[in-house]
C-alpha cells in the first residue's frame, strides 16, 4: 500500500510474527498499544513496559502464593527443618521486601486515586476497578476529584477527632493523678493530726 504526498508514503506496513513495522521514507515506527497494565507490541502482544498498577498486582500475586506455599510448608513441620533455620532470615527479609514494595506501590496508586483493587475467591486473582471503564474520561476524573476531595474531608476530621481524643484522654489522665495526690495529701494531713492531738 503506497500513497505519495507532502510529509511521505507508507512504503510498506508487515505484519510478521515478531512485530508490526510501518516504513515512512526514511523512518520506521513499531505499533504498540497501551492500556491500564503496561505497553505491548502490536502482533504478538508482548509487554514492552509495565505501569505500576500492572507491578503492585504482580507483588500481590506473588506475596499471596508465597505466603500460602508458607503456610503449606510450616503445617508439614518445615520450622524444624535445618535448612529452614539456616535461611530462616533470608525467607523473612524477601517476605518483608516484597511486603514494602507492595506498600509503595499502594501509596502512590491511593493517591492518584483512579485505580481499586478487588482480591477475589481465586488466590491467584485480582480485579481491577475504575470509574475509566464505566464512563467518558471527563465524568471519571470529575468523580475521581470529587472522592479524593471527600477522603481528604475524612481523614482530616479523623485526625482531628484523635488529636481531640488524645487531648481527653491526657486531661482525664491528669484529674485522676490530680485528685489522687490530693487524697493522699489530705489524708496524710488528717493522719498527722490525729497522732499529735492524740
Amino acid at each position: 500500500m503506497e500513497k505519495q504526498g507532502n510529509i511521505g508514503y507508507i512504503s510498506s506496513m508487515r505484519e510478521g510474527r515478531r512485530r508490526t513495522k510501518i516504513r515512512i521514507r526514511n523512518k520506521s515506527f513499531l505499533l504498540r498499544r497501551r492500556n491500564e497494565y503496561g505497553t505491548f507490541t502490536w502482533s504478538e502482544g508482548r509487554m514492552t513496559k509495565t505501569t505500576s498498577l500492572y507491578r503492585e498486582m504482580s507483588a500481590r500475586v506473588c506475596l499471596r502464593l508465597a505466603l500460602d506455599e508458607y503456610s503449606d510448608l510450616k503445617s508439614k513441620g518445615m520450622l524444624r527443618w535445618k535448612a529452614y533455620k539456616k535461611n530462616r532470615v533470608s525467607i523473612n527479609t524477601a517476605l518483608r521486601t516484597i511486603g514494602e514494595a507492595i506498600m509503595r506501590l499502594r501509596k502512590r496508586r491511593v493517591e492518584a486515586g483512579l485505580f481499586y483493587l478487588v482480591p477475589q475467591a481465586d488466590r491467584a486473582a485480582i480485579q481491577v476497578r475504575t470509574h475509566l471503564f464505566s464512563m467518558p474520561l471527563k465524568e471519571a476524573l470529575r468523580k475521581r476529584r470529587l472522592e479524593l476531595k471527600k477522603r481528604k474531608q475524612l481523614l482530616d476530621a479523623y485526625n482531628n477527632s484523635q488529636k481531640s481524643t488524645a487531648y481527653s484522654n491526657a486531661v482525664s489522665l491528669m484529674r485522676a493523678s490530680v485528685k489522687r495526690i490530693l487524697f493522699y495529701t489530705l489524708s496524710s494531713v488528717v493522719l498527722g493530726c490525729a497522732i499529735v492531738f492524740f
